[in-house]
């Protein structure tokens, strides 16, 4: 038997591990479209806007900042009950600018706290969700 001191270290060890591993989307992927496209595709980013649109609940973390053929992107993981996956926005020339999130600032991983953006169609996009604003970060 474990005596109560070897018990409650245990139990620190499992919740120090829990606690500390990030949320991994790719390897627990159950939805077939967001697990057989990339996430920069029209398919995929469509799919994760359908599923955050159905979710009351969802959590985004910055990933990175990305350029694709001259479009700058907020790479965003978004988080629901039942899905996971990155979501890409477009940033304007002036936000780009302005927005001071970069991952060489040790954002990545960073929780968007009112993360909001808005669908447009926009001409040569990958995405047609454009970031509009969010209320702070937690890093």
């Amino acid at each position: 038997m474990l005596s109560k001191t070897n018990l409650l270290w245990v139990v620190v060890a499992v919740l120090l591990v829990s606690c500390a591993q990030k949320k991994e989307c790719h390897n627990t992927q159950r939805n077939p479209i967001l697990a057989s496209n990339i996430y920069s595709s029209k398919a995929y980013q469509a799919e994760l806007y359908r599923l955050i649109k159905e979710s009351p609940d969802v959590d985004y973390y910055y990933e990175m900042r990305e350029e694709i053929f001259g479009q700058v992107y907020l790479v965003v993981s978004a988080y629901g009950d039942a899905f996971c996956g990155k979501l890409c926005l477009v940033i304007s020339e002036e936000d780009a600018s302005r927005i001071a999130i970069d991952a060489s600032k040790g954002y990545q991983g960073a929780q968007l706290i009112g993360l909001k953006y808005k669908k447009k169609e926009t001409a040569y996009a990958l995405s047609s969700l454009v970031y509009d604003s969010m209320e702070y970060l937690v890093d």
